[in-house]
């Protein structure tokens, strides 16, 4: 065909050729930009090299030409004498496709054009262009690119959304009087609204703060009186810096990174399996945070640490890669699929929560939203929901991969395997002495099924074939007194050299399955058991509608799919993350984000309130390596952290007609401590909190109704996984952060003030102001042993009057000294009814579990 078309071309003329190959050329590009695309998403799923309904393919120019049972589906030329246009057009008296959801005319009119351009198909008809002349199909983002996939399906509308914009690096405003960047932004629209920053808060207020925001622990009293007499002009950077530097820090950063990745201790669904490794990633990110490890490497290994890793872990750092692919697993799982023949169910589902995570968490987008069709509001489709599932569709559970180091497990296996050849004797001789007892019952069993008339029905079945094996059970059975004594003695020589051997230890893994990764089909409307077209692993196609290049990283038994999406979820042409992780720091500062709704930056979502800084803060986090502390210390050395809570001047009123949500920051937010921090400061005051760090979860104690009323507690099974085994008393007092996760019941105190479910990833802590918070902490068990422990903790102090007494409790609980009606109140209640009570008073101040 192209010889003819180049003597033709001779024929007619160079001119004339041109412009016949530039026809033909856009007649291909409409194919790979138009009909292909729309192909693989709406008729391959039935029509396909699987699936060939009526007979009829539509994988190939040669199956659409051929037809199916019905005859050819198209007629090159003449799309209006087609049975596909009829079909799609629903005037055939039989045929009607697809059966659900009808081709759109934008859609079928793409088909038209198509066939009315002879049906070309340049990827898979070779006699149509040469090799070299083939088209390569890549397609730009939804801005520059009109063929953009994203772009055409809603007619380039939703292409304004904020947050796929790049990020770009701001000028900072010039602000007089001011050199810290975030103040000069805050301030610029402060001016604009003709408000104005409040005064910096005092020196026991902002220590309180720092500490609470920074450790989620109260500062204690020593902390607070060196602060405040700290004279250095640098005081305050050197306790930002100490705070940094401290383990609790990390415990804190550590539990509020758990709600976004949703961890547990337990699969949930039914009977909620307790997951004895699952702290392991838990400690993990403690560790993470403590060392500053960079952000982009703290995601890679979450999304992909055993492609990084190649063999054994050789140090500490690769251990802790494989310890991070435990986000892999930390949904809920259904342990029971099996028994009801619902594994695929139970496989769609994982995969769901994992991209569905994976765009809450990293990305701030509500994949959730496409799962089943496109998304109602985002530039996103259901296509794209199942790009990025393909990056995990190779995921297997790694519960037998050892954390070891390599050397270790090489000791390890050099004395296990010691042990066995010791122990190869003894169960060779156990062997032979259970052989002879055997062969012994063989004929036995042999000589009465042939003596004294026909054999019964088991003697006839052991007779019959003269080698059949003997259960064990039986062999021991039939030894005499002799043969079970020395059986017994055998068995324990083994037992105790299987009590010598040493354990590997293992973890909440995830891996890849070995051999090829299965294909990622499209589910129609959502449903596992309606799955469509195969899609390739790729990226937001408003951003680059291309299947993802893959690559490798240092292990060569994964297929490097998750590493590649991990690369570029922390690469600088994605504009997403940097913006997400910044803003929940922001958050946990202020108690409001510059973007009000962290998981969701989309159009259902809330714009920031000063996207400028937004930018900046996510520019500058990128170009300082990733540095969470470093982060941390920009924002909380500015004027803006700084500010009062409180102010009674003629902007107050001002402030709060124009900016009642203080989304300007005019000053800074009163909030109240999270359910984590109400405990762990009561334990802290009364002096209770115990310093253990890291191990496996504690469990509290529950009440009886609770533990009566839950069927999986009443029902557990051999391992002990489903019911509630409290820890120790004396274990019991350890910060929130180790306390057991359980998604079926979670600890009463903290569900009272608003512990969240973690069943999928939470944006935000909520917070609620109901009557049970108030009777917890009067009458809960915590609270009763938290404000006898106070009570002990001041009389050890050397508190012998009762006005030292009280004046002891405030500053324990409070971090200052009481005034001089809260001393006479307080020396009252101290006297008439006991210490103790007064301390309970304490405990229950607003004072106490708010920080302003």
């Amino acid at each position: 065909m192209l010889f003819i078309a180049l003597n033709w071309a001779g024929f007619v003329g160079a001119g004339n050729w041109r412009g016949l190959a530039d026809e033909h050329r856009g007649g291909e590009r409409h194919f790979l930009e138009a009909v292909r695309p729309l192909l693989e998403n709406r008729c391959l799923g039935c029509h396909g090299a699987e699936k060939a309904k009526g007979g009829l393919r539509l994988d190939s120019r040669e199956s659409v030409l051929k037809g199916g049972d019905s005859g050819s589906a198209v007629r090159a030329g003449h799309p209006e004498e087609s049975l596909l246009i009829q079909a799609v057009l629903r005037t055939h008296e039989k045929l009607q496709m697809p059966p659900k959801d009808p081709l759109r005319a934008e859609e079928i009119a793409v088909l038209k054009h198509w066939i009315a351009d002879g049906v070309p198909w340049p990827e898979m008809d070779s006699t149509a262009i040469g090799p070299e002349q083939r088209v390569e199909a890549r397609f730009g983002d939804a801005w520059s690119d009109p063929s953009n996939p994203i772009a055409k399906l809603w007619g380039g509308k939703r292409l304004d959304l904020w947050s796929l914009r790049p990020i770009q690096a701001p000028a900072v405003p010039e602000i007089p009087a001011t050199d810290h960047p975030v103040d000069r932004f805050v301030i610029r629209r402060l001016r604009e609204a003709g408000l104005e920053l409040s005064p910096e808060a005092d020196r026991r207020t902002l220590i309180r703060r720092l500490a609470y925001d920074l450790t989620g622990l109260p500062p204690t009293l020593d902390e607070v009186a060196a602060f405040i007499d700290d004279s250095r002009p640098d005081a305050y950077q050197r306790l930002v810096e100490r705070l940094l530097h401290s383990p609790a820090y990390a415990e804190h950063q550590a539990r509020l990174w758990l709600d976004v990745v949703r961890y547990g201790d337990s699969n949930g669904f039914d009977w909620d399996e307790f997951r004895p490794q699952a702290w392991r990633f838990r400690d993990y990110v403690i560790r993470s945070f403590a060392s500053d490890k960079p952000f982009d490497r703290f995601v890679r290994e979450q999304l992909a640490g055993d492609e990084l890793v190649n063999g054994p872990p050789h140090d500490a750092a690769e251990q802790d890669a494989l310890l991070a692919t435990g986000y892999l697993r930390l949904g809920m799982f259904d342990n029971s699929a099996a028994s009801f023949n619902e594994q695929d169910r139970s496989r769609a589902e994982l995969m769901a929560d994992l991209t569905e995570t994976t765009g809450s968490a990293f990305l701030g987008l509500t994949l959730g939203c496409c799962r089943c069709h496109d998304h109602k509001y985002d530039p996103i489709s259901q296509v794209d929901h199942f790009r990025i599932r393909a990056f995990f569709e190779s995921i297997t559970f790694a519960n037998e991969l050892p954390i070891d180091l390599a050397a270790e497990q090489e000791l390890i296996a050099r004395h296990n395997g010691g042990l066995a050849e010791k122990a190869r004797p003894t169960r060779e001789r156990r062997e032979q002495l259970r052989r002879r007892v055997r062969d012994r019952m063989k004929q036995g069993r042999a000589k009465d099924g042939l003596a004294g008339g026909p054999p019964g029905p088991v003697e006839a079945k052991t007779a019959k074939v003269d080698s059949a094996e003997v259960p064990d059970n039986e062999v021991v059975a039939a030894f005499s007194v002799e043969e079970k004594t020395e059986d017994d003695r055998l068995g324990q020589e083994l037992e105790q050299l299987r009590s010598e051997a040493r354990k590997y230890t293992y973890g909440l893994l995830a891996t890849d399955a070995p051999g090829a990764v299965p294909p990622t089909r499209l589910f129609f409307q959502g449903n596992h058991k309606q799955p469509r077209q195969v899609i390739e692993p790729g990226y937001p196609s408003i951003l680059d509608p291309n299947p993802a290049l893959i690559h490798r990283g240092p292990n060569p038994k994964t297929s490097g799919r998750r590493l590649t999406l991990a690369d570029w979820i922390v690469s600088p042409t994605n504009p997403l993350t940097a913006r997400v992780f910044v803003n929940r720091i922001w958050l946990q500062h202020f108690g409001q984000g510059l973007v009000a709704t962290p998981n969701d930056f989309g159009y259902a979502g809330a714009r920031p309130s000063h996207p400028e800084l937004l930018d900046w803060l996510a520019w500058q986090f990128r170009a300082r390596g990733w540095s969470v502390k470093e982060l941390h210390r920009t924002i909380v050395t500015s004027a803006t952290y700084r500010q009062s809570s409180v102010r009674m001047d003629g902007q107050r009123e001002r402030g709060e007609r124009i900016d009642l949500f203080d989304s300007l920051y005019w000053r800074q937010s009163l909030r109240r401590l999270s359910a984590e921090q109400v405990r762990d400061s009561l334990l802290s005051a009364s002096g209770l909190l115990n310093g253990r760090m890291a191990g496996a979860p504690v469990w509290p104690e529950l009440p009886s109704e609770i533990l009566q009323a839950n069927p999986a507690f009443l029902d557990d099974n051999a391992e002990k996984t489903k019911g509630w085994y409290p820890s120790k008393p004396s274990e019991q007092t350890v910060r929130s952060v180790y306390l057991v996760q359980k998604r079926g019941v979670r600890v009463p105190f903290l569900e009272t003030f608003d512990l969240p479910e973690n069943a999928v990833s939470c944006a935000r802590r909520l917070v609620s102001t109901v009557a049970p918070q108030a009777m917890s902490l009067l009458n809960s068990p915590l609270a009763s042993e938290a404000a006898e422990g106070l009570a002990r903790r001041v009389r050890a102090a050397g508190a012998l009057t009762t006005r030292e007494q009280v004046r002891s409790a405030f500053q324990l609980t409070l971090q200052r000294g009481p005034s001089a009606p809260e001393l006479e109140i307080g020396m009252r209640v101290a006297t008439h009814q006991s210490l103790t009570e007064f301390c309970r008073i304490l405990l229950n101040l607003s004072e106490f579990i708010y920080v302003d």
